[in-house]
């Protein structure tokens, strides 16, 4: 079975950028199983990637607790069956059943398992395969809850911590959901180190070639059989100028205009969402 590569509106059917005032959402959409993966013609670039990755930074794109095998198995099960749908197969010899998992698709795969220790139920992360992370430490993450996981991230959990957490604790065996994250970055490059500035501090010569808009796709599965959930990240990028024709311009730009000033720290943007948000305006007036 051929597949073409997926362009912008193959993975956005919404506007990632939901307007103004600026807030936190998780903006979560119902999916159907068989959309689960994508799978497009970079599917053997990718999977190559991942295993040089794998080979090169083997501490660092793979992460476990003893015991998460058992739900990550049944991750596997669910990968192989989605893949013999679109007329794959499962890769083998991985590390771990996560990482076996996360290797045969072109996603990143993290899997959470609810932890019923103590007062509160939490969900933490017991096991993780990212090989394309987006500026964040894996192994910083193990064992982290949802609210431990996004610390970084400025108001997260005052404006949406708990409303994630109903959310998963709320999924029922089976039940998948989608939701957009979005970066303006510097590079096309998938793997973001923690360290790398994702953006310019200035806003380039060229802002339609020279800086490109990161799209994650992520996914979450109920699984049925463990009390667990697989988060699925799947990296897209395109250049600016491609997703200015694609999407409305000034969606963006609002956006830029609206993030508080350490949201716009968080994602690198201080230095150029201003001019980054009149270049957008000026493409469609």
């Amino acid at each position: 079975m051929g597949f073409v590569p997926l362009g912008l509106r193959d993975v956005v059917d919404h506007s990632p950028f939901p307007g103004t005032p600026f807030r936190w959402r998780m903006g979560v959409r119902n999916l159907a199983v068989e959309n689960w993966l994508q799978i497009d013609d970079r599917r053997a670039l990718d999977l190559l990637e991942k295993d040089l990755l794998s080979l090169r930074h083997p501490e660092q794109t793979f992460v476990a607790r003893a015991g998460s095998e058992a739900s990550a198995r049944e991750v596997v099960d669910l990968v192989a069956e989605s893949l013999a749908h679109h007329g794959h197969t499962l890769r083998t010899g991985a590390r771990h059943p996560l990482d076996t998992a996360a290797r045969s698709v072109q996603e990143d795969l993290c899997l959470l398992e609810r932890d019923m220790g103590g007062d509160i139920p939490r969900w933490r992360l017991t096991a993780g395969s990212v090989c394309f992370p987006t500026r964040w430490d894996l192994r910083s993450k193990l064992g982290c809850t949802l609210t431990e996981i996004h610390a970084p991230v400025p108001g997260y959990a005052a404006q949406v911590g708990a409303h994630v957490d109903r959310f998963f604790d709320r999924m029922v065996p089976g039940a998948l959901a989608s939701r957009l994250n979005w970066s303006v970055v510097g590079e096309a490059t998938r793997r973001l180190e923690p360290r790398d500035r994702q953006a310019p501090m200035v806003l380039p010569a060229n802002p339609g070639t020279d800086l490109f808009v990161r799209i994650e796709r992520q996914t979450l599965r109920r699984l049925v059989h463990h009390d667990a959930i697989v988060f699925g990240i799947r990296i897209h990028v395109w250049s600016l100028g491609q997703v200015a024709e694609d999407l409305p311009g000034s969606a963006l730009a609002e956006m830029l205009d609206a993030m508080p000033l350490d949201v716009a720290r968080y994602k690198d943007l201080d230095g150029l969402r201003g001019e980054l948000a009149k270049w957008l305006r000026n493409r469609v007036e």
